[in-house]
């Protein structure tokens, strides 16, 4: 029987731990990915020869290599939405707001209360006198409010649910250990790839508006772990195991 043809056809799952002090925490899934790639880049200076006339090249100094990252993101989960916008993932608690000041309000403009989620909303004017809900509509969820008669002195009461936050650009340069558990869906074999040290680059589009399931780039560059430079098995950028599994 004739062998399989050495052909490759890969699927799997990324998988980023968050590099602190230089060791790695646990691995998070960071969900479905039609595209992910590998690409290593090089600066070089060609020599030509001058010997012969012909001023043929013969020879190549590599002076910069580099090792880089791209995908696609599908899945939109609270920790890989902080790696996309380079921000941090913060779980906000439910509270109680209590007579917080707007001050004076003109009919017909939306206000932000600066609070999402609420619920049991009530509003006073000056001498503490209760607006009533004709005066205002609100968006409880949303937490906007528009007024239908200028009022001075408003305050505001309610309580908030809890939500889950992302800020935006204010963790940029996260570096993270790569680890891909793939599968050759055509040979059947596993392949493992591991790059020590990748950071993520803050450069991606997240669109508000979709027609469509939503998708999201993810580029990262990776930097040299150089304590495993002499080591024989290892590279200062990382690996690709390729094994078959017996069952």
């Amino acid at each position: 029987m004739a062998n399989k043809p050495d052909l490759i056809s890969l699927q799997g799952e990324m998988f980023l731990a968050k590099m602190i002090n230089g060791q790695p925490a646990a691995l998070l899934p960071v969900g479905s990915s039609p595209e992910l790639q590998i690409q290593i880049s090089s600066e070089s200076t060609d020599h030509y020869e001058s010997k012969t006339g012909m001023r043929a090249k013969d020879a190549v100094l590599r002076k910069q290599t580099g090792v880089s990252i791209s995908g696609t993101l599908e899945e939109v989960t609270k920790e890989n939405l902080a790696m996309i916008m380079s921000g941090k993932s913060i779980e906000v608690a439910a509270s109680t707001i209590t007579d917080k000041s707007i001050g004076a309000v003109i009919a017909g403009e939306m206000i932000d209360l600066e609070v999402r989620n609420l619920t049991s909303v009530t509003f006073k004017g000056p001498a503490d006198a209760v607006i009533t809900a004709d005066k205002y509509t609100l968006d409880e969820a949303f937490g906007t409010v528009i007024f239908n008669e200028a009022i001075t002195d408003v305050k505001w009461s309610g309580s908030s649910g809890a939500i889950a936050r992302t800020t935006i650009a204010d963790n940029v340069g996260g570096e993270y250990r790569f680890f891909f558990k793939g599968v050759d869906t055509y040979q059947g074999d596993k392949v493992a790839v591991t790059l020590w040290r990748l950071e993520l680059s803050p450069d991606t589009e997240f669109d508000l508006i979709n027609e469509d399931f939503a998708s999201y780039s993810i580029e990262g560059e990776c930097l040299a772990d150089i304590a495993k430079a002499n080591d024989a098995e290892l590279s200062i950028f990382g690996h690709i195991d390729r094994f078959s599994v017996t069952t």
